[in-house]
């Protein structure tokens, strides 16, 4: 075959000069290296298949929306963008691959396909700009993966590791060295042709071109037999670089977006309720094929970048809980317990002959892959995977029950792995299946069903509160536009039921036309699921769902977010569809529309702590401080872990009911956040938050300088109306 030469004003170049004669054998290895690639994704989608429930979720859905976010996060990667270094070092990579492989697919549709047939786009001046920008995201390449290896064995930040040591594997090693392989031979090959040939463009390849001046002393010919000897070598580590994509960490290039388009449509934060209590042979996770086959795929997704760490409240504060390693600990058991599930998944099918009549149809290549397959089983040692329980020894108690549920981990995750319902699933388990679970909780849950309370003081006296306030109850009054859903903490906790009776005075005062159940309210049932124990749960929602529905509710507000969360995400799924609003929500628009003034001076430095359930779950983060901003006097400044990166105050996922004995206790670490912004008064939306941050200030012993205030207590004083 002939090749344009290389002249001035003709610009191109020759994809296999200097070797022209081992296309053929190039062709070969290649079609092997695809091959290996090929069974190692067959492979693994066995595995998928093995283990792993259905999705009650379709997963597919909403195809043009799952398409932006695919856009928008796995091409553009925004996700990975929101942290400067790591962002950039993994930009660096990924475009720059991005715009190899197809410069690479550019050189290939020319040498084999166009140039043949009379047609040579890679010449002139588009060679020329070619040139220079595959040499630039090349040297990207180069640059992020000495980034990536700086980071992973020289600066090694936390989260690539944990407590403190770092969770490197070969496998991570390989693939920067196969990267900076592929990168440094290319541009050394560059070099040398460059140096024998001396083309007029070479300036156009500037990495090249800079290279090829250490061969300035070297002959054409030995220069010649260098560039052959790296040329292969470059051909072997790219090569070896596709056949072992599926077989490590690399497996993220496909799974990682595929695991973005998968994630879910529904509610942030919302937990999917066990359906048939009368029916269910087993509740919750027990065994890793309790799993849904989305929550197993997440193994395979997860990078090991370790965002989710970064930020979690429970590894932060010295537990052992990472969710970053949970997720990497339930795929290692899932990897332990899949090869015998495929081999009772192959028998099964072997004996059903509507399976083997697909199989006598199967192409060529599916047949070759089935027996390789069979020859890679017969060749593994048949040594039984140590028995082990899933939860309590592939994951440790302590760390299943550290979580807060605060969200932080799949709100930072860059490739939408769902840690929470794991937790949860595996709590179910504990509680329902097993009855094993801490002593608190134990008598919280006792009190929640005996009480509709976690305090156990009676029910009788739930509205208490509202004796001398002229508040009326549904009942009485069943025309109200809003419910007043109370809640446990501002029924019953002395702290919270001043905040309950200063936001039912902010309504009044703005003419709000709204009511209470009194003691037909119950207990939300928030902490009861979020524990684990979703029967529990489910009897108090159906509960306060059959009477909310009995008076006909449309609409409710809610002081505390985990209330307000669960009306609003869980409830639908028994019925109970309402329109639910946060009290920040309500104030703040009742401000907008000059319904309540604020008069009087609130001085002092305030910070606003954004509460899990309000901020990451609802996305509530404006309102609560365009309220702080308009009370006079009132001067706010941000804790250094704020919005979407806020730090949970260590309440959430019914650790409110439980004792904190491993580690520094939450509540004071965010105490400290609060401390460490210079503010005197800790604003909240959430009586929980309420309660954990006027702890923080006692432990830390700051209550002559430092106070706790519900935003409703805040406005209710710049009103003035005492």
């Amino acid at each position: 075959m002939e090749h344009a030469t290389f002249s001035v004003g003709n610009e191109g170049r020759q994809v296999f000069w200097n070797a022209e004669y081992f296309e053929p054998v190039l062709f070969l290895f290649t079609a092997i290296a695809l091959a290996i690639m090929a069974y190692g994704f067959y492979r693994r989608w066995r595995m998928w298949k093995a283990l792993g429930k259905p999705e009650t979720e379709d997963r597919f859905a909403n195809r043009n929306e799952r398409l932006k976010y695919l856009f928008r996060n796995a091409i553009l990667q925004m996700n990975t963008f929101k942290e400067p270094y790591p962002g950039v070092m993994h930009g660096l990579i990924f475009f720059g691959f991005f715009v190899l492989i197809w410069g690479a697919a550019f050189d290939a549709t020319e040498f084999h396909i166009t140039e043949p047939l009379g047609w040579a786009f890679l010449r002139g001046n588009f060679y020329l700009v070619f040139s220079l920008i595959m040499e630039i995201f090349g040297l990207c390449v180069l640059v992020g993966t000495f980034m990536a290896i700086d980071r992973r064995y020289l600066t090694r930040p936390d989260r690539l590791g944990y407590q403190g040591k770092p969770d490197n594997e070969a496998d991570d090693a390989v693939v920067l060295l196969l990267l900076a392989g592929i990168i440094i031979t290319g541009f050394i090959i560059e070099a040398l042709r460059i140096h024998v040939t001396r083309p007029s463009w070479e300036i156009w390849s500037i990495v090249g071109f800079g290279i090829s001046k250490m061969f300035a002393g070297v002959d054409p010919e030995t220069a010649k037999a260098m560039h052959k000897a790296t040329w292969w070598i470059h051909t072997f580590l790219a090569l070896g670089f596709i056949a072992y994509i599926p077989y490590s960490r690399l497996l993220h290039i496909f799974t990682s977006p595929a695991n973005q388009y998968m994630k879910t449509m529904q509610p942030v934060g919302q937990i999917e309720p066990i359906r048939d209590f009368e029916n269910a042979e087993s509740f919750g996770v027990g065994q890793v094929q309790d799993f849904t086959w989305k929550q197993i795929f997440d193994g395979d997704a997860c990078t090991k970048c370790g965002r989710c760490q970064d930020g979690c409240p429970a590894y932060l504060s010295g537990k052992p809980l990472s969710p970053k390693k949970l997720t990497q600990d339930i795929k290692k058991y899932w990897l332990e317990k899949t090869p015998a599930a495929m081999a009772e998944q192959k028998a099964a099918l072997e004996a059903d002959e509507e399976y083997q009549a697909k199989q006598a149809k199967k192409n060529v290549f599916l047949k070759w892959l089935d027996k390789v397959d069979t020859v890679v089983d017969g060749l593994k040692p048949e040594a039984a995977a140590e028995e082990k329980a899933l939860v309590g020894e592939a994951i440790d108690l302590h760390e299943l029950w550290a979580c807060t549920n605060c969200m932080y981990c799949m709100e930072n995750c860059p490739v939408n792995i769902e840690h929470v319902p794991k937790v949860v699933g595996m709590r179910q388990y504990k509680v329902l299946m097993e009855a094993d679970f801490a002593q608190e909780l134990q008598l919280t849950f006792r009190n929640m069903e005996n009480n509709s309370n976690p305090w156990g003081i009676g029910a009788h006296l739930r509205a208490d509160w509202a004796k001398d306030l002229g508040v009326k109850t549904l009942a009485e009054d069943p025309g109200v536009e809003y419910l007043f859903y109370v809640g446990c903490s501002g029924s019953f906790d002395d702290r919270g039921k001043k905040v309950t009776v200063a936001f039912a005075k902010i309504l009044q005062a703005a003419g709000v036309r709204f009511g209470i159940l009194g003691t037909e309210e119950g207990c939300c049932g928030d902490s009861a699921m979020r524990g684990g124990n979703e029967y529990l749960y489910q009897t108090l929602a159906q509960m306060n769902i059959e009477v909310m529905n009995g008076y006909g509710v449309k609409k409710i507000i809610a002081t505390c977010p985990h209330g307000y969360n669960a009306l609003k995400k869980d409830y639908p799924h028994f019925g109970g569809n309402f329109e639910v609003y946060h009290h920040t929500e309500i104030i703040a628009d009742l401000i907008a529309k000059g319904k309540i003034s604020l008069k009087k001076p609130v001085e002092g430095l305030f910070t606003y702590h954004d509460s899990c359930f309000l901020g990451r779950y609802n996305d509530i983060y404006d309102q609560p401080r365009r309220i702080l901003n308009a009370v006079p006097g009132l001067k706010l400044t941000e804790m250094e872990r704020n919005l979407a990166r806020s730090f949970c105050c260590g309440a959430g996922g019914a650790r409110m009911w439980m004792e904190e004995d491993i580690g520094e206790r939450i509540n004071d670490m965010r105490a400290d956040q609060a401390i460490a912004a210079g503010a005197d008064t800790i604003a909240v939306g959430c009586p929980f938050c309420l309660t954990m941050m006027s702890d923080g200030i006692k432990d830390r012993k700051k209550e002559e300088s430092m106070a706790a205030l519900d935003i409703a207590e805040i406005v209710w004083k710049a009103m003035d109306l005492e």
